[in-house]
């Protein structure tokens, strides 16, 4: 199938046209939608609106067969088996189950290994898990630097017993090993687990999840062009049946009696209640629309916005670019004696979205040594010529303008 170019990109996406002059520069908090998987939602509105549990006629098993191709598509992208993908609400559900299910695993004084540059939804599941089984919360990484894989492998023990990081960070865009630090842990400590979120990294680039002898993953629709609302967890298969669910309820049992139950098999186990079936269908959509555009090409159109972005700014004397290393085009930036928020509100006003504080990313001021900034985060559908009104706006910035926009 032919690659789309980046010329063609935005025609593809209705948000453009609905909102003329506007430049959306979030990306990294959430991805617009193409109008494949828009229309993809409304047909099964439309058309197949049923529960998926029920397999009783050819037309509701057909949906089942919908939610089951999705499945296969995130399998591919990662290189899972197709039994070990499951369906939650999104990354933050996905953690959150895995957090509970591991809580037979640890005891006291057992240690988690995290990084300050996680996301809440990866920091206060495990937090909460290490407050109710007294377990060792280790941070990995110096002060006022970017933890890296070494940072991790050398706080690894005989007390370890999981270890927790996402691979792109949604603040600074720097990325982490996967496979250095799962390989590299194993063999310090061959009990460790390895939980890795890839939220941040999939919009960008694959994944193998055997070759990096990951143990779980957790990624969101809404981040790759899919619907708020759905997101999914991989799990090795050694797991299923030691692990148990956070959601009690319809389609996860097998058998039922007055004083005992018994869990259904593999995935779905887990996947207890009506699934967010429209979502999960259009995120199949998402999948075939980036698999078009081509993995390749968003990585290489990845690199050279950072670029460009880097060698801009380097024109803005009261910026300062938090993140140059980054190759992801995650832009973090100051503006010299104006607080974040009304630098993100003035750009607002300049029809440029973007965000202001540590995008939930709140002990990364111990990586930063700033309290808040402000982030641009790029994609696909965005242009240098984006770039070029990003710095226009700021370079015209003046503290006055700030006065205008306060409510």
């Amino acid at each position: 199938m032919a690659i789309k170019t980046n010329k063609n990109i935005k025609k593809d996406f209705p948000w453009f046209k609905k909102n003329p002059g506007w430049i959306y520069l979030d990306n990294a908090a959430t991805s617009l939608k193409p109008k494949t998987m828009i229309e993809t939602v409304v047909n099964f509105y439309e058309k197949w609106t049923a529960n998926p549990h029920n397999t009783d006629s050819n037309f509701t098993y057909h949906i089942s067969e919908m939610i089951q191709d999705t499945r296969k598509k995130i399998a591919k992208l990662i290189n899972a088996n197709v039994t070990e993908i499951i369906f939650t609400s999104g990354a933050t559900e996905s953690l959150n189950v895995i957090a509970n299910g591991l809580k037979q695993w640890l005891k006291k004084d057992d240690e988690i290994i995290l990084t300050n540059g996680e996301h809440t939804s990866n920091l206060l599941p495990w937090m909460q898990l290490a407050k109710e089984k007294q377990c060792k919360l280790v941070f990995a990484g110096e002060l006022n630097q970017v933890p890296t894989e070494n940072d991790i492998i050398q706080k690894v023990n005989q007390k370890t017993r999981v270890i927790v990081f996402a691979n792109i960070s949604n603040l600074l865009g720097y990325e982490l090993d996967a496979q250095k630090i799962s390989h590299q842990a194993k063999q310090k400590n061959s009990k460790v687990i390895i939980v890795c979120d890839a939220t941040q990294l999939l919009p960008h680039k694959l994944i193998d999840v055997k070759t990096t002898n990951i143990d779980f993953l957790v990624a969101s629709a809404h981040k790759m062009c899919g619907p708020t609302g759905v997101g999914m967890f991989y799990m090795k298969s050694i797991y299923f049946n030691k692990l148990i669910p956070l959601r009690l309820g319809g389609g996860m049992n097998n058998e039922v009696k007055h004083n005992h139950f018994t869990y259904a098999n593999g995935y779905e186990k887990f996947e207890g209640g009506t699934p967010h079936t429209a979502g999960i269908i259009g995120w199949g959509a998402a999948i075939d629309y980036l698999n078009m555009i081509g993995w390749q090409h968003i990585h290489q159109h990845d690199i050279m916005l950072k670029q460009y972005v880097n060698k801009q700014f380097q024109t803005l004397p009261n910026v300062k670019l938090v993140n140059p290393h980054s190759i992801y085009p995650v832009v973090t930036f100051t503006v010299n004696g104006l607080h974040s928020q009304d630098v993100a509100n003035y750009l607002g006003h300049q029809k440029i979205i973007v965000r202001s504080g540590l995008s939930c990313a709140k002990l990364a001021h111990y990586i930063i040594d700033e309290p808040a900034v402000v982030r641009a985060s790029f994609w696909i559908y965005n242009k240098k010529q984006d770039v070029d009104k990003l710095v226009a706006a700021l370079r015209k910035l003046k503290k006055q303008d700030i006065l205008k926009y306060v409510i």
